[in-house]
């Protein structure tokens, strides 16, 4: 099959905007999950070397969980979230919604117990610990 170049073209294009979407999504959550440190108040470890940990505001300090974690900060992934509010209903100390995305969000030093209550109302499994 012979395909014009103006549909050749077209693929191309397809092609890298994927490539490149793919690429951003990767990026995107690299840098939420990698060393994204919020301090004791958070729970899950992320094991990495001294040198993913450079720039955290916890490393050395007594709040870093250990020579070899870093404490990650749970949060909603905004792809996955369809702002459907059941964690805001059942955990309103921990989840509030953003006006202009419509999408849910982790209020800042929000109990633990109430992050993971909210992630479990979450029908799309949106939220991140």
């Amino acid at each position: 099959m012979k395909l014009s170049k103006t549909a050749k073209a077209i693929l191309i294009c397809v092609a890298v905007i994927g490539i490149m979407a793919v690429g951003y999504a990767s990026l995107e959550t690299a840098a939420r999950t990698g060393t994204d440190c919020a301090g004791p108040e958070t729970h899950a470890a992320l094991p990495h070397d001294a040198a993913s940990c450079e720039g955290c505001p916890y490393a050395g300090s007594s709040d870093c969980n250990a020579a070899t974690s870093c404490i990650a900060k749970p949060y909603v992934d905004p792809d996955k979230c369809i702002g459907c509010n059941k964690c805001v209903r059942v955990a309103p100390d921990a989840f509030e919604m953003d006006k202009q995305t419509k999408k849910a969000e982790i209020k800042p030093g929000a109990p633990a117990a109430s992050v993971a209550k909210g992630a479990k109302a979450c029908p799309v499994e949106a939220v991140v610990q």
